[in-house]
């Protein structure tokens, strides 16, 4: 029986990202995608991560770095011979600028539904970092997305063989 080659191992592909991005923490420097484990991969930028977890009735994508980010995003994912279509919902880590200021394109491209926390829902929906926020005014305003869904702690993202829980991290 053949055993299906997994896309982009990481044992291969890992020295691949390092030699592309080194010690770099730019934001908006492309990386090649990396399988992390089983269905989960690196799709972000050498500065900030984005993780692909392919499912049997849709994918779900986690953060989508900077305007410019989600586009070199976009490219690994079809990179990796996954399409933008599949992405069911799109979710994030917390709502700073360097991680969510792509959503809005992440969404126009995959048609997802965009899931986050109460606190981010604001600021998604407007590009506008919120007043507490250590961050605020340090980074222009990004363009807004349309938040479909609002969880909160432990509650869970389900789709198919995919299962996410959330869990509030206040701070960073």
């Amino acid at each position: 029986r053949q055993i299906e080659r997994p896309i982009h191992p990481v044992e291969e592909w890992g020295p691949h990202w390092a030699e592309a991005c080194g010690d770099s923490t730019d934001w908006d420097r492309p990386a090649p995608p990396v399988r992390i484990h089983g269905n989960t991969y690196l799709v972000g930028t050498c500065g900030i991560s984005s993780i692909l977890i392919v499912g049997e009735d849709g994918d779900v994508l986690i953060d989508a770095g900077t305007e410019k980010g989600a586009d070199l995003i976009a490219d690994n994912i079809r990179q990796l011979g996954f399409s933008l279509r599949d992405i069911k919902f799109l979710l994030t880590s917390h709502e700073h600028f360097d991680h969510v200021g792509g959503m809005a394109r992440m969404q126009q491209l995959t048609g997802a539904t965009l899931v986050t926390s109460a606190p981010a829902e604001r600021v998604l929906n407007t590009g506008a970092a919120s007043a507490d926020d250590p961050q605020a005014g340090m980074h222009k305003p990004f363009p807004a997305a349309n938040v479909g869904r609002v969880v909160g702690d432990g509650s869970d993202v389900m789709l198919g063989n995919i299962r996410l829980f959330a869990m509030a991290t206040p701070g960073h």
